[in-house]
C-alpha cells in the first residue's frame, strides 16, 4: 500500500508541475486574463486529479486481490533467486528441466544412513496407530506408486477419509504437502496422520511417544542417534529423513531433456508440445510438474475447477470439497495445491476425491474444467511441425485449433513418460534405500557434497 501511495503522490506532483508550465505557456500565447487562466487551470487540474485517483484505485484493488486471493500473493513470492527459469511468461515455453538426483533438504539438515533406517522402520510400524493395524506405509505403499490405490484414505477401525492419498515418492521436492497445502514440511506432514482420528487415531503426542519408547530397540536407537528419548519432534524427523530418500529413478522424460533424444516417442514429444502450448505447464511446471515445487515454483495453490459449468464437475462431484478455499460460495472453484505429475501413471484414481479412474479421463476432465477445451469427435487430426533443440532444451509449443482424441492420447503418452514402470518402483522400494550423497540447498539452489560421507 505504501508503494501505491508513493506512486500516486509522485504522479500528482509531476502532473501539477506540468500543469503549471502548460497553463503559463498557453495563457501567455493566448493573452488570457486572470479569470480565464483560473478556468484553464481548473479544467486541466481535474484531469491530473482523475489520473491520481485511478492510480490509487488500481493499487487498492491489487492489494485487495492479494488479501482475498492468497494464491496470487503466493505466485508473486514464488521466485527462487538463483534458480533457472523464475516466474515469467517465457519459462512456460522455454528450457525444460530434469529432476535433480539429490533430495531437497532444509538448510542445516544432513541425511544419515542410521537415521534414515530408523525412519523407515517407524514409517512401517503399525504400533503407531490406535488400533495397531495402520502404519504410514498402509496408505503409502512404496512399492506400488507411493499411495494406496483407493479413492479416499482408509484408517483405523475401517474408517474412511474424504480425500485421495497423494504419493510420497518425490514429496521432498514439494514446498507444500496435503491436497490443501497446509503442511510446509515432510515432518509437519508426517505428524498430521498420527493424531488424525480417521487415520492413525493416536490420542496425543504423548501416546505416540509412549508407543515408541515401549520398544527397547527404539529407546536405544533414539538415545544413540539423538542423545535422548523419543519425542514427537525426533520421531517425525526420522520419518522425514527416510521420505527424503524416496526419489524415483530417472524417467524417459528426464533422459530426453538430458540429451537422449530417442528416449521419447514421436507421440510423446507431440504430447509434450501440447502440454506447453495448451498451458498445462503453467501450473504443472517442470521438473517437479507442480506449481508447489521447491525448484522453479509457480505459486503453491491454484483454483480448480475454473469452468464450473463443465459437465464433468457434477459427474465427479468436484465442488463438494473446495480445499483451502472455503471463502468461495455458490458454484465457485476450490483452491488446491497443484499436485505433482511425477509417476502419475502409477497413482490412479485421480483428483482430490479419487473420483476419476483413468489417466485418459483425467486429462479430458482437466481440458474441460481448466482450459475450457473439449475433444472434438471426428475432427481431422493436425500434423504440426514440432522442433526439439537438445542443445537449449527448448521445444516448439503446439496449440491446436481443436482438441482431438489423438491430442488427448498424445498428452497421456507424455504423462506416462514422467512415470517409472510400476515393477521398477517395486524393485527400488525393495532395495536398501541409501540417502543420496548430496544435499540440495534451498537458499542458494545448489547441490553440494554431503559432509557425512
Amino acid at each position: 500500500m505504501f508503494f501505491t501511495l508513493f506512486v500516486m503522490a509522485t504522479c500528482t506532483c509531476i502532473g501539477f508541475l506540468a500543469l503549471f508550465l502548460i497553463t503559463g505557456d498557453l495563457a501567455k500565447r493566448g493573452g488570457l486574463g486572470r479569470p480565464a487562466r483560473i478556468l484553464l487551470s481548473a479544467g486541466l487540474g481535474m484531469g491530473v486529479i482523475a489520473i491520481s485517483i485511478k492510480v490509487l484505485l488500481v493499487g487498492v484493488l491489487m492489494e485487495t486481490t492479494k488479501d482475498h486471493h492468497p494464491e496470487f500473493a503466493d505466485v508473486e513470492r514464488s521466485g527462487l533467486e538463483g534458480v533457472p527459469g523464475g516466474f515469467d511468461g517465457a519459462s512456460y515455453t522455454g528450457r525444460w528441466y530434469a529432476l535433480p538426483k539429490a533430495a531437497p533438504t532444509p538448510d542445516g539438515v544432513r541425511l544419515r544412513d542410521d537415521v534414515v533406517s530408523l525412519g523407515r522402520r517407524l514409517f512401517n510400524d503399525r504400533r503407531l496407530s490406535a488400533d495397531g493395524k495402520v502404519a504410514c506405509a498402509s496408505c503409502h505403499d512404496i512399492g506400488a506408486g507411493g499411495d494406496d490405490g483407493r479413492s479416499v484414505a482408509a484408517g483405523i477401525d475401517g474408517l474412511q477419509g474424504t480425500r485421495n492419498v497423494p504419493t510420497v515418492w518425490n514429496a521432498a521436492f514439494l514446498s507444500r504437502l496435503f491436497w490443501d497445502g497446509r503442511a510446509a514440511s515432510l515432518e509437519e506432514q508426517a505428524e498430521g496422520p498420527l493424531l488424525n482420528p480417521v487415520e492413525m487415531g493416536m490420542a496425543s503426542h504423548g501416546a505416540v511417544e509412549a508407543a515408541v519408547r515401549a520398544d527397547p530397540t527404539y529407546r536405544d536407537a533414539f538415545q544413540q542417534l539423538f542423545g535422548g528419548d523419543a519425542t514427537i519432534e525426533r520421531i517425525v524427523s526420522a520419518i522425514g529423513s527416510y521420505e527424503r530418500t524416496l526419489i524415483s529413478p530417472e524417467t524417459a522424460y528426464d533422459r530426453f531433456v538430458r540429451g537422449v533424444t530417442g528416449a521419447l516417442t514421436t507421440q510423446q514429444v507431440r504430447g509434450m508440445a501440447l502440454f506447453a502450448g495448451l498451458g498445462c505447464r503453467r501450473c504443472h511446471r517442470d521438473p517437479t510438474f507442480s506449481a508447489a515445487g521447491r525448484i522453479r515454483p509457480a505459486g503453491v495453490r491454484k483454483p480448480f475447477p475454473i469452468f464450473t459449468n463443465a459437465d464433468y464437475v457434477a459427474r465427479y462431484d468436484l465442488l463438494a470439497d473446495r480445499g483451502a478455499s472455503p471463502r468461495h460460495g455458490g458454484d465457485g472453484p476450490g483452491l488446491w495445491r497443484v499436485p505433482s505429475l511425477r509417476n502419475v501413471a502409477n497413482t490412479a484414481p485421480y483428483f482430490h476425491n479419487g473420483s476419476v479412474a483413468t489417466l485418459e479421463e483425467a486429462v479430458r476432465v482437466m481440458a474441460a474444467t481448466q482450459l475450457n477445451r473439449r475433444p472434438v469427435t471426428g475432427a481431422e487430426d493436425e500434423v504440426p511441425s514440432i522442433i526439439w533443440d537438445p542443445a537449449t532444451r527448448k521445444l516448439t509449443p503446439y496449440r491446436p485449433k481443436v482438441l482431438t482424441a489423438a491430442d488427448i492420447d498424445a498428452i497421456v503418452a507424455f504423462l506416462r513418460s514422467l512415470s517409472i514402470e510400476r515393477d521398477d518402483m517395486g524393485k527400488v522400494a525393495g532395495d536398501k534405500l541409501r540417502p543420496r550423497v548430496a544435499v540440495f540447498s534451498e537458499t542458494d539452489s545448489r547441490i553440494s557434497a554431503n559432509p557425512l560421507y
